[in-house]
């Protein structure tokens, strides 16, 4: 990273340490084998049926809202080094455990303990890579480390596919014992990350965050927006297949599609995000794209097959850049609301917003295509007026986050690459 040298308090300068994208790097992948994976080797391999498969992964996704908050919390009391490390080893064991899982009660403890830890890792490592760091530096840093996991969840489902082929349950359970080496190996990197990025402070520290409307307004507005990845993920490949004359491929083409175009334009379209006020244009902006794709999806089910797959590419493609407005315009306004001493717990915070539309997204979205066009209409009103809500936002200039302590230094532009 080039720019402005960053300090904060201390006066001591720092640097993001490749480190800490290796530990967001192998994260990824151990959660990609682990998404793209855990149904299959429930049932393959544990010998679940489906209804105790749907208990197992429903208790691990409860589990997982339920303890980003409370892990963020100790995080912020005893540091971001040292919880990286234990709560890694912590993951990785449980893992360990699945992969001698062998009946609904092995694998319920097991999986109960890794979705327990699952959302809470993520915003330690967001928390320690913005560390003292000025606003374009730090949203840069989490750009990166977004596209780091799209890769690292890509590359994550190499090894899952390759087991299903393989068809035996060696290969099953091998494969999860990958899956918990990559945690290990995070636990592994994290002692090695500078202690720069610990912020060890009393509990009390994280409390506020319930009581600050402003931050709390800027994630519920990312929730409501963020469904958009849930319409994209759950809904297009239903409507392709069931309502488009599009060649069956397609629904396909739509998670590579959208990858790509992740992959590529992730850091580039993050630029100026930090700036508040065009951070929340840029919210507002990927609110009414949202509602520009889903209003043109109806229209994939009028014409042939080749004319349906252009409609469905551009309705991809749109809703695709509404999420990388939303997510970069979202991130870069909640950081100008988040106090450095107390950045875990409000990532943690802000984090939830996309956990809570993985939840109420899938079901709404499911149901909501059985009205046919009238559902993709009304995401369409839904996207277009929180975009505009969105529009009016508190902003807090990113000079207040100096008063709190951080301040650079040098070129006065902030970081950059």
């Amino acid at each position: 990273m080039t720019g402005a040298q960053l300090t904060g308090t201390n006066s001591s300068s720092t640097t993001i340490p490749r480190r800490l994208y290796a530990v967001g790097l192998a994260d990824s992948v151990g959660l990609g084998i682990y998404l793209a994976f855990s149904t299959v080797y429930l049932n393959l391999a544990v010998g679940l049926p489906n209804y105790q498969i749907g208990v197992v992964l429903g208790f691990s996704g409860i589990a997982s809202v339920l303890g980003a908050l409370p892990l963020a919390a100790l995080a912020q009391r005893i540091g971001l080094r040292r919880s990286l490390i234990l709560y890694f080893l912590a993951r990785g064991i449980s893992y360990i455990a699945l992969a001698f899982a062998f009946d609904a009660i092995t694998a319920f403890a097991a999986v109960g303990v890794a979705g327990l830890l699952s959302r809470g890792t993520g915003p330690l490592v967001q928390a320690a890579s913005v560390t003292d760091a000025h606003p374009a530096g730090a949203v840069q840093a989490l750009a990166r480390l977004r596209l780091l996991r799209n890769v690292g969840m890509a590359a994550g489902s190499l090894p899952a596919a390759a087991a299903v082929a393989l068809a035996d349950e060696w290969a099953f359970r091998s494969v999860m014992f990958l899956c918990a080496a990559m945690f290990l190996t995070c636990s592994v990197l994290s002692r090695g990350l500078p202690r720069f990025g610990d912020v060890s402070r009393p509990a009390h520290y994280g409390v506020g965050v319930g009581r600050d409307v402003r931050f709390l307004s800027v994630t519920a507005v990312y929730g409501a927006l963020i469904l958009c990845v849930i319409l994209l993920g759950v809904g297009m490949p239903l409507w392709i297949v069931q309502r488009t004359a599009a060649p069956a491929w397609t629904a396909g083409f739509v998670s590579l599609l959208n990858t790509l175009m992740v992959v590529l334009l992730q850091i580039r379209m993050s630029k100026g995000s930090e700036d508040p006020v065009r951070a929340r244009r840029m919210m507002t902006s990927g609110g009414l794209l949202a509602a520009v794709a889903a209003a043109t999806a109806p229209l994939s089910t009028i014409g042939g097959r080749w004319q349906a797959l252009i409609l469905c590419a551009f309705v991809v493609v749109v809703m695709t850049l509404a999420e990388l407005y939303i997510a970069a315009g979202s991130m870069g306004l909640a950081l100008t609301h988040t106090p450095p001493e107390s950045r875990p717990v409000y990532l943690a915070t802000y984090n939830l917003g996309f956990a809570a539309a993985t939840v109420v997204g899938p079901p709404l979205v499911t149901i909501g295509l059985t009205a046919g066009d009238h559902s993709w209409f009304a995401w369409a009103v839904a996207f277009a007026v929180v975009g505009i809500l969105a529009r009016f936002l508190p902003v807090r200039t990113p000079k207040s986050l100096v008063n709190k302590g951080f301040r650079c230094v040098g070129d006065g532009r902030g970081g950059g690459s």
